[in-house]
């Protein structure tokens, strides 16, 4: 991402990036703490202001921003982690998959991956604790239950 820094006198600093799409965002730093956020939608339009933020604010803001409060994990799929290790990860099955038309006992998905297939939502239905005879449709989504090495597998092997 390129960053453009501007000196303004008796001002503060003008920061200029480049957020895509042709658009900027514009962050004026004045010399009391002070900060502007604005966005340019476009190069030659007028930038708009976003946010008007103390020093305090800012900061508070600019944390967030880094990740002191949440880091989030980076995964293809929606997450969420329970404990240090554990994750639930939502698989929409689409029909190339190879689990569409086999029960979870054929597929074996615990054994092969050390998965387990915590729910399924099909249409407006959710089957909780499916049993091993459940059959798989494309278009379900399974929320599976396992560690990031568990999870590679079972991505690798059924999506």
């Amino acid at each position: 991402m390129d960053v453009s820094e501007t000196d303004l006198p008796g001002v503060g600093k003008r920061f200029e990036l480049d957020i895509g799409d042709n658009k900027s965002a514009i962050i004026v730093v004045h010399n009391t703490g002070r900060r502007e956020l604005f966005v340019r939608p476009e190069p030659n339009a007028d930038a708009e202001e976003l946010l008007d933020l103390s020093d305090k604010e800012a900061r508070i803001v600019g944390s967030i921003l880094e990740g002191a409060h949440f880091q989030p994990v980076a995964v293809d799929d929606t997450a969420t982690r329970i404990g240090d290790n554990i994750m639930l990860e939502w698989y929409t099955l689409d029909e190339e998959s190879p689990l569409v038309g086999k029960s979870l006992a054929e597929a074996d998905v615990r054994s092969a991956t050390g998965a387990t297939v915590a729910a399924v939502e099909r249409d407006d239905d959710v089957v909780q604790s499916p049993e091993a005879e459940f059959v798989a449709e494309a278009g379900d989504q399974l929320i599976v239950v396992g560690t990031g090495e568990n999870h590679e597998e079972f991505a690798e092997a059924y999506t």
